[in-house]
């Protein structure tokens, strides 16, 4: 019994004795440095800043404005031009032009926006005849363009999303049917906000084409703000106006109403077409399709990159050229 008790404290001792020398290896290796070979734990998501990482500026975006210009000579599109043939003004300080394009190519997406107040009931047939033709043209050239069908009178009302198929276009366009105030400027910028805001930073063309015969009688929304809207998310916006159109033969006078359609087309870059017979209303939407394939594409980095929300005038131009430049005039930024 003495020598079996003698051997189990003999036992023990030496496992204590175990125990206390592998918890000085442990704790000899914790407290041992890495190796030159080792790998270093990344601390990159739990460190902290420094003051200096704090102090530098970082840039979180460029802003870049994208600016396509129509040159006409005598109602015609003035070709060859190259990038040394424009010069680009911002609040009349000239700006580097980065890169050019001639003609343009980029993907088309027009909302064609179309009155259907009661002052068109007459000539509303004839307007949709002209829409379809435009409709086959633009579908037919490239497969990337695209149209969507919207109206206005007292609602506005959006008929057919972007599609480059003619079948769901053209037959909404022959339901249209007309009764009601005119909300040109609530149609134009719900297009813009609801529709053509999403496009920004896209390589499309955001365009708007309106067929209208008369003045605004019932928006919210003003012809500034209208203006306003296209212009920051770079809508181009070209007008047909039957005010004057009878269908046979008539005179075309420009009243205030008119003005005021020229003024939201021509600053945002568009055109205004006043045809007063059936050939020329069909001959303004040929005219529309033709110019939007015969575009300058100038593309520019503002000296004043910092966002004050203030507008910036935009002025560009022809150099050892003639020609009539259409060209949003301006943004706010």
């Amino acid at each position: 019994m003495h020598s079996f008790n003698a051997a189990i404290r003999a036992a023990a001792i030496c496992l204590v004795s175990l125990l206390s020398l592998a918890g000085a290896m442990a704790l000899a290796q914790k407290a041992a440095p890495p190796t030159s070979g080792a790998k270093k734990p990344d601390q990159s998501k739990t460190a902290a800043p420094t003051a200096a990482q704090d102090d530098k500026p970082q840039r979180i975006g460029v802003l870049s404005v994208r600016l396509p210009v129509s040159v006409k000579n005598k109602n015609q599109f003035v070709p060859d031009l190259t990038k040394q043939n424009f010069e680009v003004y911002e609040d009349n300080k000239k700006q580097v032009i980065d890169s050019f394009q001639a003609p343009s190519q980029l993907p088309l997406r027009i909302g064609l926006l179309v009155d259907t107040s009661e002052s068109v009931k007459l000539k509303l047939k004839f307007e949709k005849d002209a829409a379809e033709d435009f409709v086959s043209d633009v579908t037919a050239h490239r497969r990337k363009d695209q149209i969507l069908l919207a109206s206005f009178d007292s609602n506005v009302e959006l008929h057919q999303d972007f599609s480059d198929a003619q079948e769901p276009l053209i037959g909404a366009l022959r339901k249209l049917k007309a009764g009601g105030y005119t909300r040109m400027y609530d149609g134009v910028y719900r297009v813009i906000e609801e529709k053509m805001a999403s496009l920004q930073g896209s390589d499309a063309r955001a365009i708007i084409l309106i067929i209208s015969d008369g003045a605004d009688t019932a928006s919210e929304r003003s012809l500034k703000e209208t203006i306003e809207i296209a212009q920051r998310y770079d809508v181009t916006i070209f007008g047909i106006s039957t005010k004057n159109f009878t269908g046979i033969t008539s005179g075309t006078v420009e009243g205030s109403d008119d003005r005021e359609l020229r003024r939201l087309c021509e600053e945002t870059g568009g055109q205004l077409f006043l045809p007063s017979q059936k050939l020329e209303l069909f001959s303004s939407f040929t005219q529309i399709a033709k110019d939007l394939r015969h575009e300058y594409v100038l593309n520019y980095r503002p000296d004043k990159q910092d966002k004050t929300g203030k507008r910036r005038s935009i002025k560009v131009k022809l150099i050892a050229a003639d020609g009539h430049l259409f060209h949003k005039q301006g943004y706010s930024y």
